[in-house]
């Protein structure tokens, strides 16, 4: 698999916001690379968030404090893209953008959403009759930033004040005794960027695309939607990761099969994870690889079959998840101790415990007897259920 440039490393940041009384409330998404040093691309934060909402464990790192994200302009005009839930997200609006009615539009239509809107200071000068009712945080980057009566005003509004670029300690004594309600953590340390590992960009485009497609169908159909998201395994894996996140997994409990996971995330969610994604590039595949987890994945399926006690869905997703970090590229074993596998599936996978793992050990055992089938292979009942998955296998690759 080609890897990007070491120039295309992407660092991430999550930078503490903390309130008057010095509590950590929230935290600032700051994101990088070493050829772009200026305002962030439309590519650069799809990548952030790809990392640190459709990766990370966002049960330890996020918690239920707020997460502020400074928008590209493009953005804005992509409501759906916007991350979710919109209860936890603060949006920054970037500086200096012509205020017209299709921006207020806009804004207004992101607020109707859900979401709050952190707009700066200096935005305000000049348009405090049209962006004030928008704000909900103030981003103040000079204590005389803007005029004492002004910021009374926001605060009788409801707005906050967030205390940015302080300096020193005579900075913060000043935002201090303006009453600010939160601060930017960052005179007390520079954030320390997280390195995104790089991925390739050749991805199973075909499926990929037609995924999009299927998901902004107006009659779209889940069945369709799981055997696309089953071509891509890197999505595989991040739509198991979202619906078991604490934003989803509250209500519905764990789902760590494919099928359970798609109606838990819902319709929208799932077009705005599948967008980001694409946009960061990050749908990694190989076609060989998968065509030999997909028939593993069969194999075990039909081996299940005859026997009530074994659900067959879970036996195709042992089967599936059992190449999976050979398909991602990442260890396994990393890959198994993140993922939310219930007790019979972990001893499945890590030690071929259970009636799961007596399939997997089956499915094992016959695909090394075909690879070093010959004439005198006799055509048992194992090596025709084999041949099925084969066949179910290239079925489904031929859809694409």
């Amino acid at each position: 698999m080609t890897e990007q440039p070491d120039s295309h490393a992407l660092g991430i940041a999550l930078q503490p916001i903390h309130d008057a009384e010095g509590r950590h409330v929230a935290d600032r998404l700051l994101y990088r690379n070493q050829e772009d040093v200026g305002e962030a691309s439309e590519v650069n934060l799809a990548r952030a968030l790809a990392t640190t909402i459709y990766e990370l464990d966002d049960r330890n790192r996020l918690g239920k404090r707020d997460l502020i994200i400074d928008l590209p302009e493009a953005w804005l005009e992509r409501p759906d893209l916007l991350p979710t839930p919109a209860s936890q997200i603060i949006l920054g609006v970037p500086r200096d953008l012509e205020i017209n009615d299709t921006l207020l539009d806009r804004l207004a239509q992101v607020r109707e959403r859900g979401y709050r809107l952190l707009i700066h200071g200096s935005s305000l000068r000049g348009n405090i009759s049209t962006l004030a009712p928008m704000a909900n945080l103030i981003r103040l980057s000079h204590p005389d930033e803007l005029e004492e009566e002004v910021l009374r005003a926001l605060r009788l509004r409801g707005s906050r004040l967030l205390a940015d670029n302080i300096s020193d300690a005579k900075s913060l004594e000043r935002y201090q005794q303006m009453h600010c309600h939160f601060f930017d953590g960052r005179y007390l340390a520079e954030p320390a960027f997280y390195s995104a590992r790089p991925r390739g960009r050749h991805g199973n485009r075909a499926a990929q695309l037609r995924l999009i497609n299927e998901l902004y169908r107006e009659d779209v159909e889940l069945n369709r939607l799981f055997e696309l998201i089953l071509q891509m395994p890197h999505l595989h894996v991040a739509v198991l990761r979202r619906a078991n996140s604490v934003h989803f997994s509250q209500a519905g409990g764990q789902a760590v099969e494919l099928r359970r996971a798609i109606p838990m995330l819902g319709l929208n969610e799932l077009r705005r994870l599948v967008m980001t994604l694409t946009l960061a590039g990050e749908l990694p595949s190989s076609k060989l690889k998968l065509r030999m987890a997909l028939i593993r994945a069969y194999m075990c399926r039909n081996l299940a079959a005859p026997f009530r006690s074994i659900d067959p869905e879970e036996a195709f997703t042992a089967g599936l998840f059992s190449l999976m970090g050979p398909l991602l590229e990442e260890s396994q074993e990393e890959l198994l101790d993140e993922l939310p596998l219930n007790a019979s599936l972990s001893a499945a996978l890590k030690a071929r415990g259970g009636h799961l793992g007596a399939l997997l050990s089956l499915a094992e055992e016959q695909e090394n007897l075909m690879a070093e089938a010959n004439d005198h292979v006799s055509d048992d009942q194992l090596q025709r259920c084999y041949r099925e998955a084969m066949t179910q296998a290239d079925t489904l690759m031929g859809h694409l």
